[in-house]
C-alpha cells in the first residue's frame, strides 16, 4: 500500500478514535466504575483468545465472535466496541508486524468500529435489548441475536475483502474462499457458546467466564492444531509433487527454477537463493528476490549460508535483530526471518538453500522440516541431471574436438526435417581437409589430433550461431544451416575456406626434434541446399558430399563447390 494511503488511514482513524473515545468517557464510564471487575474478566478472556489466531493460508482467523457477542449482550455497544479494539490491537501485535505493515492497526480498528456499530444497529432495530438479560428475555432475543451474529460475521469479512481487492489491490482475492469457510465454521461453533456464557453469567456470576472460557479457548486451540495439521498435509503434498516433477528429465537450470518457484509458492518468503558449493566456497546458481539491492550481497555468499556450510546443519534465525549475534549475521537489512539449509548428496554438502522473509517469526517448525526434504530432493535431482548431461554429452560429442559427432548430426537431420515434416529451407556444408595425411606422416598422429582441434576452433569462431557444427569423421566436418538458402551457405563456406587457408596451425614435431612448428592447410568444401519440397535431409547431405568430391577435390582442391 502506498504511503499516501497509509497517511490517510492514520488520519481518519485519529478523528474517529478521538470521537469514539469522547463518547465512551461521556456515556460508559459509570458502567465501568460499577462493573469493572466483571468487564475485566471478559476483557481478559477475549485478550487471551486474541493471541491464538488460526493461521489459514495467508489469513489469520481470530475466533472472537462468541465472546464479542456475550460482551455486547451483557454490557452494551460501547463496552463491546472498546473491548474489541483492545482485542484487535493485541491480535495484531502478536503477529509482529513489520514497519511497513503498521497501517493495519488503524485500518483494522476502523473496520471493527464499523462492524460493531452496524451490527448493534441491526440488533436494536429488530427490538433487541442489552444489559442484565434474563433467560426469558434471551429466548425472545434469538432472532435479533442471530441477525447480529450474521451481520457481524458477514460485514467484517466483506469489508476485509473490499480492502484487499481495491485498497491493497491483491488481484487474486476472492470473497468465498477456504479461509471464509474456516472462519464460518469457527463462528457457528463459538457463537452458541457466547449465548450460553451470558445465561450462565446471569445465574452464577463471574465463575461462568472460567467455566465457558476454558472450553472456548480449548476449542480455539483444537481448531488451530487441526488447521496446522491440515496445512502441513497440504504442504507435504506440494513437496511430494515437487519431488516427483524434479526427478524427470530436466536440466540443472530447469530444476533450480522449479525449486525456486515451488518454495516461493509454499512458504512466506520474499527472497530465496540456491548456492552450489565449489572448493569450499558458495556460488549463486538461482536467486529470487523482490529487490535488486540484494545482488550486492551475493558475490561470495552470505554469512548465514556460510555458517550452514561450515557446520553442515540448518541455521534458523526466527527474528533477526533480537540479539547481537544475529545482527552481525543478518543477510539483508529488510529481512527478519531466515532459514539456511544444506543440500546433501552422498553425505556431502553440495549446496545451500537460503530463504528469507521481512516478517519476524514468519517460519514455523514444519517449514524447516519441509525445506530439508526439498533440499535433499534438489541435491539428488541436480546430481542426476549432471550425470545425465555428462553421459548425453559423451554420446553426442566428439571427444577430440568437442564438436557434435555424426550420429547426433544424423539424428538431428532426421528428427528436424524428415520425421517432423518441417518445410523450412536449409543448407548443408561438408568440408574435408586437403592432404591431411601429410600432417600425420610428417609430425605424428598426436600432431594431427592437435591440428583437428585447432581446425574445430576456426570453424566454431567462423560459423558462430549461424549453424550446427559436427565432426563427420576423420578430417571431415559438416555444418547444418537452418532457415537459409544456398547462396548464403556458399558465402559462409568461402569464409571457412579462407580462414583455414590463412590460419597458421601449430604442431609438435613428435617424429623428429620435438620442436613446435607452424603449418598451413587448405580445405575442399561442398554445399547443397533443399531443392524440392519432398527432398529428404539425408539426400541433401549426399548432394553436399558429391559437390565436395566432384566439384572441389577433383578440380584442384582448396575451393568451394555447390550442388
Amino acid at each position: 500500500m502506498s504511503s499516501k494511503k497509509q497517511i490517510v488511514i492514520w488520519g481518519v482513524w485519529c478523528v474517529v478514535f478521538t470521537a469514539a473515545l469522547a463518547v465512551f468517557f461521556a456515556r460508559a464510564l459509570p458502567l465501568v466504575y460499577n462493573q469493572w471487575l466483571e468487564i475485566l474478566s471478559f476483557l481478559t478472556l477475549i485478550l487471551i483468545a486474541s493471541v491464538f489466531p488460526i493461521r489459514f493460508r495467508d489469513t489469520n482467523i481470530v475466533p472472537l465472535h462468541g465472546i464479542a457477542l456475550a460482551i455486547f449482550l451483557q454490557f452494551g455497544l460501547l463496552i463491546e466496541m472498546f473491548v474489541m479494539q483492545l482485542a484487535v490491537l493485541t491480535s495484531l501485535l502478536s503477529l509482529r508486524l513489520t514497519r511497513s505493515e503498521l497501517y493495519r492497526i488503524p485500518l483494522n480498528s476502523l473496520v471493527f468500529f464499523t462492524v460493531s456499530i452496524v451490527s448493534a444497529g441491526v440488533y436494536y432495530s429488530l427490538g433487541g435489548i442489552t444489559e442484565n438479560l434474563s433467560e426469558v428475555q434471551l429466548s425472545l432475543m434469538l432472532f435479533p441475536i442471530a441477525a447480529y451474529a450474521f451481520t457481524y460475521f458477514f460485514l467484517n469479512n466483506w469489508i476485509i475483502f473490499l480492502i484487499r481487492k481495491y485498497l491493497v489491490k491483491l488481484r487474486k482475492t476472492k470473497f468465498f474462499d477456504e479461509a471464509l469457510k474456516m472462519e464460518a465454521v469457527s463462528a457457528v461453533l463459538i457463537i452458541p457458546i457466547g449465548v450460553t456464557l451470558v445465561l450462565l453469567y446471569e445465574q452464577i456470576g463471574m465463575i461462568a467466564v472460567f467455566l465457558i472460557g476454558i472450553p472456548l479457548l480449548s476449542l480455539s486451540l483444537i481448531l488451530k492444531i487441526y488447521n496446522q495439521s491440515e496445512m502441513t498435509n497440504r504442504l507435504l503434498k506440494k513437496v511430494s509433487s515437487f519431488g516427483y516433477r524434479v526427478n524427470g528429465n530436466l536440466s540443472v537450470n530447469s530444476i533450480n527454477e522449479l525449486f525456486t518457484k515451488t518454495v516461493t509458492s509454499i512458504f512466506p518468503v520474499d527472497k530465496a537463493f540456491i548456492y552450489e558449493v565449489h572448493n569450499g566456497k558458495l556460488k549463486v546458481t538461482q536467486a529470487y528476490h523482490a529487490s535488486t539491492k540484494t545482488k550486492l550481497y551475493l558475490k561470495n555468499g552470505d554469512n548465514i549460508s556460510l555458517k550452514a556450510l561450515e557446520q553442515g546443519s540448518p541455521v534458523y534465525i526466527p527474528a533477526a535483530g533480537e540479539n547481537e549475534e544475529t545482527d552481525k549475521e543478518n543477510i539483508w537489512e529488510d529481512t527478519q526471518s531466515v532459514i539456511s539449509i544444506p543440500a546433501m548428496s552422498n553425505k556431502e554438502v553440495t549446496g545451500i538453500i537460503t530463504v528469507g522473509s521481512p516478517r519476524k517469526h514468519a517460519f514455523e517448525k514444519n517449514h524447516l522440516m519441509l525445506l530439508e526434504i526439498m533440499a535433499n530432493y534438489l541435491a539428488v535431482a541436480i546430481q542426476n541431471a549432471k550425470n545425465y548431461e555428462l553421459k548425453k554429452n559423451e554420446s553426442e560429442r566428439c571427444s577430440l574436438t568437442g564438436l557434435y559427432n555424426f550420429r547426433y548430426f544424423e539424428n538431428l537431420l532426421f528428427e528436424k526435417f524428415d520425421m517432423s515434416g518441417n518445410k523450412e529451407d536449409f543448407a548443408i556444408i561438408l568440408l574435408d581437409l586437403d592432404h591431411f595425411k601429410r600432417i600425420n606422416d610428417s609430425y605424428g598422429h598426436q600432431s594431427g589430433n592437435e591440428v583437428l582441434r585447432q581446425v574445430a576452433d576456426v570453424l566454431v569462431n567462423t560459423v558462430g550461431s549461424f549453424g550446427t557444427l559436427a565432426r563427420y569423421g576423420g578430417e571431415e566436418f559438416v555444418i547444418l544451416m537452418e532457415g537459409t538458402n544456398v547462396k548464403f551457405a556458399e558465402k559462409m563456406a568461402e569464409s571457412l575456406r579462407e580462414n583455414i587457408e590463412n590460419h597458421l596451425f601449430v604442431v609438435t614435431d613428435d617424429l623428429d626434434t620435438g620442436e613446435r612448428k607452424s603449418v598451413r592447410l587448405t580445405a575442399s568444401i561442398g554445399v547443397a541446399g533443399k531443392s524440392e519440397p519432398g527432398e529428404s535431409a539425408m539426400s541433401v547431405l549426399r548432394n553436399a558430399d558429391r559437390a565436395m568430391y566432384t566439384g572441389a577435390k577433383q578440380k584442384g582442391r582448396n575451393r568451394v563447390s555447390h550442388f
